[in-house]
């Protein structure tokens, strides 16, 4: 991508999805190594009984967390990026304009996929850590909802300033709308340790990942938009509806 682009195609004309697949390839580039390193590690521990996590045995049981979360936060952003470049590309076409702030949308992914990485201890605030990792961890990821509103926002103004058409593949983006904001904002607030120990290993949490790719991803951007083929009103435009309490 950075190098067989088409002649005059320069970063700054790219698609906002060529952008999302930019972000994502070097997100999995630095990512896929912890967790590659952990479970070689879990298999030596298992095949050979080398006790790198086993505390009894002086191993480390927060080395494992450490090396899953540091891939398992950033592939939270590797499966919904893509998606966010989907739909940064569908909402022009359904309202008819260019999308509003391109380079701010292109910035925004950018910036979404630098802080993920800063953002693997908040699955860990339970985990006994010091003060001060909890609380570099927690303005990560109060800062990480500045990108992605910056995208959310983005959408809507283009929303508002073109002409859009009340259809199913309309309702599905509204829709993914709704879902991918609540599942921000229950993001936002298990950001707040306080409350993070409260919820912590209970359905908030569960909910707060289906909000975002479950309900944000697969039950919006995937059937009418990306099929190539054209729906039925009646059925898709029921189905939007129905999934928006479902998820």
């Amino acid at each position: 991508m950075l190098c067989t682009r088409a002649p005059g195609m320069s970063l700054w004309r790219m698609p906002l999805f060529a952008w999302a697949c930019l972000v994502t390839g070097l997100m999995i580039v630095f990512a896929f190594p912890a967790i590659i390193a952990g479970t070689i590690l879990l298999e030596l521990e298992r095949a050979l009984d080398w006790p790198f996590f086993i505390p009894a045995r002086g191993g480390d049981p927060l080395l494992w967390q450490h090396l899953f979360w540091f891939f398992g936060h950033p592939e939270v952003y590797i499966i919904f990026l893509p998606a966010a470049g989907m739909v940064s590309m569908m909402v022009p076409t359904l309202a008819q304009t260019p999308l509003v702030g391109y380079r701010a949308v292109a910035w925004a992914l950018v910036g979404v996929g630098a802080i993920s990485f800063l953002l693997w201890i908040h699955h860990m605030f339970t985990a006994g850590l010091g003060p001060l990792a909890l609380v570099l961890t927690a303005i990560a990821s109060f800062a990480v909802a500045i990108p992605s509103g910056v995208q959310v926002f983005a959408w809507i103004a283009s929303f508002w300033k073109g002409r859009v058409a009340i259809n199913a593949p309309t309702l599905f983006l509204l829709g993914f709308f709704f879902i991918f904001v609540l599942g921000g904002l229950t993001g936002v607030m298990v950001a707040v340790v306080p409350f993070d120990w409260q919820v912590h290993d209970t359905y908030f949490i569960v909910a707060h990942l289906h909000y975002v790719l479950i309900g944000g991803w697969c039950s919006r951007c995937s059937r009418p938009c990306t099929t190539g083929r054209r729906c039925s009103r009646a059925m898709p435009c029921r189905r939007a509806w129905r999934a928006g309490p479902s998820a």
